[in-house]
């Protein structure tokens, strides 16, 4: 598995849960996401990709998106020495323009600091929507329409997308019950095995992760083509489809 993302969901139902305020659910959501990160990159699974404030969260109450503010602040400078010591580079994609400016601060320093570590890369996903980052993407797509195969299209259309330095998700995990994609990651979610957890973010540990990665290791990823029942190989893919220009055509 090269890149695994996970949409951490249940936080403020946990805490509610436990009879506690929303904000300790964001805590411990947060210690969740450093004990992941670590057991990840133990793994040696060099991409993980987490979705922490979606473009949609702006909805949620003032004191609640401030709270979230803080939490990052914290865990940034909290895990600034352990991403250093374990070799982790940090990316944050999303539109931080609308942040505090000491917070888009933090995010710089700490894609700066890391930007050369190499043992895994950390993606956080922070005013993020998946169909945002297309619509972006498309508005930069080069205006001019040559004749180009489909895999030379797509090359140069993923070029514009926030999570261009990426590689496919292999498996995408969601916690706190439920079963969508939630606008995360559509683009690069195209072929990724989908795992939903019925555990709340901040209970999901270290086994149940174990767990999701022996699934995904159980199942034959196929992408569209056929395979040999006796060797589990797939089939030779067809070849790329031409796409061409209107003004040529």
């Amino acid at each position: 598995m090269q890149h695994l993302a996970i949409i951490m969901d249940g936080n403020r139902r946990w805490a509610h849960e436990n009879a506690l305020a929303i904000v300790s659910g964001h805590d411990k959501g947060a210690q969740t996401l450093s004990e992941i990160g670590r057991e990840v990159a133990r793994l040696k699974i060099p991409f993980l990709t987490v979705f922490a404030f979606s473009a949609e969260n702006w909805r949620r109450s003032k004191a609640e998106v401030n709270a979230l503010f803080g939490l990052m602040r914290r865990y940034l400078k909290q895990e600034m020495p352990n991403l250093m010591s374990e070799n982790i580079k940090l990316r944050i994609i999303g539109d931080v323009t609308p942040f505090p400016e000491d917070l888009q601060s933090l995010f710089t320093t700490a894609e700066t600091q890391t930007e050369h570590n190499g043992s895994m890369t950390l993606t956080i996903a922070v005013n993020y929507g998946g169909l945002q980052d297309i619509v972006n993407a498309a508005s930069k797509f080069d205006e001019e329409n040559p004749d180009l195969f489909l895999d030379e299209v797509l090359e140069r259309f993923k070029s514009k997308l926030m999570t261009s330095f990426l590689p496919p998700v292999d498996m995408l995990i969601r916690t706190g019950k439920e079963k969508r994609i939630s606008n995360f990651l559509i683009w690069d979610c195209a072929y990724a095995e989908l795992y939903f957890s019925d555990s709340y973010w901040p209970d999901f540990d270290l086994p149940q992760l174990q767990s999701a990665i022996k699934d995904w290791n159980s199942r034959v990823r196929r992408f569209g083509g056929s395979v040999n029942e006796k060797t589990t190989e797939i089939s030779e893919q067809p070849a790329p489809t031409e796409i061409k220009s209107e003004k040529n055509s």
